[in-house]
């Protein structure tokens, strides 16, 4: 390597460094652009035909905002809001005694044991962990005036200029032609497929299950129904772990025809939901393994907050596009 290349590369990794540090605090906004306007671009693609593509792409911003990101706030609120009243519910209930739960922890492993604190301790960090991105800067208006106005531009620009963009950086890669378009095609189809076969069919299975909790009276049934939806991209299991404890805890507490009515309906309702919707919006050439599903959205998550529940398994998905693209073509590089 001569003194100019290495000068450039050294240029251009300090200015990566410089550039990645000033995206860090708005990942988890971009990556949700990238995903509204991916989820967008066929309508933007149908709309430009018959209007100027500026107005369209102005049009779905304002319409992503009003369908997905103001809904995505309320209930992240109302999750935060409902999740320290979980605590409550849980030590105030007549079926489990905490008191005597402790003296005989206690009395067994000769330890003092707070389970309320313990138990607050750990919602508390599944919020602040869970929703953190969120929950925690919606109390500081100007950080989230910055990331959402950020994020807006964003998806704008990307539906307007989406197209030339990918054309920038496919020429930008040091591949083939033939190569970087089915590196393209096949990220675009995975993508596709994770979306539509598992972070659709949880957000379905997830507010069905979350309207039998509301029906049945479960109290904070908000902050269950993200649990459920969470739970939801695991097949056949899913949000089965929230309701079925559910219908057997109101039983027990007396609210016989609330709980049978709540077991019933996960096992018609909610089950149908899964064996006919997955199967029918999955696509198979393109599926991820249930277990890359659920710590992409773990990870997700956990990394970039309730956002990353939708980001960690397009990642994922996006990744096995990319390895399945180079195992087939390395050869040829």
């Amino acid at each position: 390597m001569n003194s100019q290349r290495g000068f450039v590369l050294v240029l251009t990794a300090v200015f990566l460094l410089m550039a990645g540090l000033m995206l860090k605090p708005f990942v988890g906004y971009l990556l949700g652009s990238l995903v509204l306007a991916f989820v967008l671009h066929p309508a933007q693609k149908y709309l430009r035909r018959f209007i100027d593509e500026r107005i369209s792409a102005f049009f779905l911003t304002i319409l992503s905002v009003l369908v997905f990101l103001l809904p995505f706030a309320i209930i992240v609120s109302t999750v935060a809001g409902d999740a320290s009243g979980v605590i409550n519910d849980v030590t105030q209930n007549e079926v489990v005694d905490i008191d005597q739960l402790e003296a005989l922890m206690a009395e067994y492993t000769d330890e003092d044991i707070d389970i309320r604190t313990q138990l607050r301790d750990a919602v508390n960090s599944f919020v602040s962990t869970a929703l953190g991105g969120f929950s925690q800067i919606l109390g500081i208006l100007t950080a989230v005036s910055i990331g959402v106005s950020i994020m807006l531009f964003v998806i704008f620009y990307l539906l307007k200029d989406g197209e030339e963009f990918a054309d920038y950086l496919k020429d930008l890669m040091p591949l083939p032609e033939d190569i970087a378009d089915s590196l393209y095609a096949k990220t675009y189809s995975t993508t596709w497929a994770v979306i539509k076969g598992h972070v659709l069919v949880a957000l379905a299975q997830g507010a069905i299950a979350g309207i039998g909790l509301w029906v049945a009276g479960v109290p904070n049934f908000v902050f269950w129904t993200f649990v459920m939806i969470m739970l939801s991209f695991i097949p056949l299991i899913g949000s089965f772990l929230v309701w079925g404890p559910a219908g057997i805890y109101l039983v027990a507490l007396g609210e016989v025809h609330a709980g049978i009515f709540l077991l019933i309906y996960g096992v018609v309702i909610v089950n149908l939901t899964d064996n006919f919707l997955r199967p029918f919006v999955v696509d198979e050439s393109a599926d991820l393994h249930p277990a890359v599903i659920l710590i992409g959205v773990i990870g997700g998550v956990y990394v970039f907050g309730a956002s990353g529940l939708f980001i960690g398994p397009v990642v994922f998905g996006t990744l096995k596009a990319v390895l399945e693209v180079f195992n087939k073509h390395y050869q040829e590089l």
